[in-house]
């Protein structure tokens, strides 16, 4: 993609792919765009995302009519019981992190399962929770140690970080628990630092681009 195309088609894109919408050769194809350094699509994904993230929470909670939780759970009871015997066993296994969930199977993750693997980084490990292979983004847990650093890297994607715990610091913020930050693509992040420790939230593609040396494999 470049500009001799429309700007309304640019501003198309850049929104779609703020919003998840674009399949995965057209999101790679507008990544590689946003990494040739295109200033006024990365402020379109920017201010897309905050919108998206301002829409999101401009809804009034709505409370279901009475007894509609208990229909849907006796369906979803009744569809399970009609399944054949097999899909019945196999649906009661244990369905692995990286394996999308059908649409009527949930995956829990208990706070016990699942491996933490350490990074190249000293103090700093991550554990896999699930993998949206249709929008190629990995949800994980990253625990920092105190006094521990990720190097500074650029995005190839939007990266989704909630902090659960501890300190989360940058150049030009520091967050706590509770607070959320969202990177857009193309964004560079400076160097993390943490001093009590922390304990993240992260939804982001599989890798990004590292300004200093670091790596990272599930």
């Amino acid at each position: 993609m470049n500009h001799t195309q429309t700007e309304d088609t640019a501003c198309e894109l850049a929104a779609l792919y703020a919003l998840g919408a674009l399949d995965r050769e057209e999101a790679r194809s507008f990544e590689e765009h946003l990494g040739g350094g295109c200033a006024a699509c990365a402020v379109d994904v920017a201010e897309f995302v905050k919108t998206g993230a301002a829409l999101a929470w401009g809804t009034p909670p709505r409370t279901p009519p009475e007894g509609e939780r208990e229909k849907l759970l006796a369906r979803i009871s009744a569809q399970a019981q009609d399944a054949p015997p097999e899909a019945r066993a196999a649906s009661s296994e244990a369905r692995p992190a990286s394996t999308a969930a059908g649409a009527l199977d949930l995956l829990v993750v208990r706070a016990g399962e699942g491996e933490w693997a350490e990074t190249s980084d000293p103090g700093v490990s991550v554990k896999l929770l699930f993998v949206d292979r249709e929008h190629d983004t990995y949800t994980t847990l990253v625990r920092m140690s105190p006094g521990a650093r990720v190097p500074a890297h650029r995005h190839r994607g939007a990266e989704q970080c909630l902090v659960l715990e501890g300190d989360l610091r940058t150049v030009a913020n520091v967050l706590h628990a509770g607070d959320f930050n969202c990177a857009p693509a193309g964004s560079i992040h400076d160097e993390l630092t943490t001093e009590q420790g922390a304990l993240l939230l992260i939804v982001a593609p599989e890798s990004y681009e590292v300004i200093e040396p670091r790596s990272v494999s599930f």
